[in-house]
Order: C-alpha cells, then sequence, then structure tokens
C-alpha cells in the first residue's frame, strides 16, 4: 500500500475523533488503527512516521508515539 492512501486514511479516522476530548480521541485513533489496520499496513505507517510523517497530523502522530510504545501493563507502569 502507498503511503498516501495510510496518510489519507489515517487523517480520515484522526478527522472523525478530533471532536472528541483529546485523551479519548489519542485513545480512539490507536485502538482503530489497532483493530481495523493489518500488521502490513501498521509496520508500513510505522516506517513512513520514522520517515518523518509527511502529512499525517499531529493530533495522529501523538496517538502512534503513545501505540508503538507499546501496551499500558502493570509491569510497564512500574517500571516507569
Amino acid at each position: 500500500m502507498q503511503a498516501s492512501d495510510l496518510v489519507r486514511m489515517a487523517n480520515q479516522i484522526t478527522d472523525y475523533f478530533s471532536v472528541y476530548p483529546k485523551p479519548e480521541a489519542i485513545d480512539g485513533i490507536s485502538k482503530h488503527i489497532h483493530a481495523s489496520w493489518e500488521p502490513r499496513m501498521r509496520n508500513a505507517l510505522k516506517a513512513h512516521i520514522d520517515a518523518g510523517g509527511e502529512g499525517l497530523s499531529p493530533l495522529f502522530l501523538e496517538a502512534m508515539a503513545d501505540y508503538f510504545k507499546g501496551p499500558k501493563t502493570p509491569a510497564k507502569a512500574a517500571a516507569r
């Protein structure tokens, strides 16, 4: 899949969630990406973000920074 297609879809998801309070929007975006995008799409998205994330909305980038840190488990929370 082309990066431009991923950017377009990611920004559409962000537009949908942008009316929610910011913490809910970030959570909703992350959950949607996790539940609806296949691993190849998530990997291509991560590569695009790592290359600068051109075209992605700031809210989406913020959500993905949290998402790509991994799950929020008690063990990770205790380590912080």
